[in-house]
């Protein structure tokens, strides 16, 4: 909520109005809105003993730990794409092969079936394409948004075992692991194509 806010006080150009707008915008940031979180969080934990809250703390870890080390590295790795050049060499060769739009699908959906979640392959894949788009004809305004959709389309497929959503729709819904790789991960699949499709055939009306 805090973070919406101050991303809305930005957009509306309102967050150096009077005091109160820059109390909001600045409470807004990322960062800081977080570290409120984590504050408030520990306050709920107060009464608990040492022993659960270091169980609390070492879950807590455990499930976001490897997103973090995952979205850094990419982000690490993207820099040095847009550092050394290749990112331009590389998106020439893509543009070549006529690929496009595919290269974001492609890097996302590659990234989603290898580590399962969405939004971390979003963001790495985001590292990856940056360097490209001028290479990929993709950076205009709008080949950036296509770009973003592509990828989201990208993250969408394959749903499986390492997905946390997978066991969600699979226990929720009563049914066996076997069953949802049959039925929800081939789900996911064609979702995420059909998606690409829609948006290369607005290409053709937007670049």
């Amino acid at each position: 909520m805090l973070i919406a806010t101050g991303s809305l006080l930005t957009i509306l150009n309102i967050s150096n109005v009077n005091f109160a707008l820059k109390g909001l915008a600045f409470i807004g940031q990322p960062i800081v809105a977080l570290m409120i979180g984590v504050l408030l969080s520990l306050l709920l934990l107060k009464n608990r003993a040492i022993k659960n809250i270091n169980a609390v703390l070492e879950s807590a870890i455990e499930k976001a730990g490897p997103i973090l080390i995952v979205t850094g590295a990419g982000g690490m790795y993207g820099l040095v794409i847009k550092e050394t050049g290749i990112g331009a060499y590389a998106g020439e060769f893509l543009l070549q092969t006529g690929l496009g739009l595919a290269v974001p699908f492609l890097i996302a959906s590659i990234l989603k079936t290898a580590q399962g979640s969405s939004t971390v392959a979003i963001i790495t894949a985001a590292s990856f394409v940056v360097p490209m788009l001028p290479a990929l004809g993709l950076d205009s305004e709008s080949g950036k948004l296509l770009a973003m959709i592509s990828m989201g389309a990208g993250s969408m497929m394959v749903s499986h075992a390492n997905d946390s959503y997978f066991w969600v729709v699979s226990q929720f819904s009563g049914i066996s692991s076997n069953t949802a790789l049959k039925v929800y991960s081939s789900a996911t699949v064609v979702m995420g194509i059909v998606t690409f499709l829609c948006v290369w055939l607005t290409s053709f009306f937007m670049l």
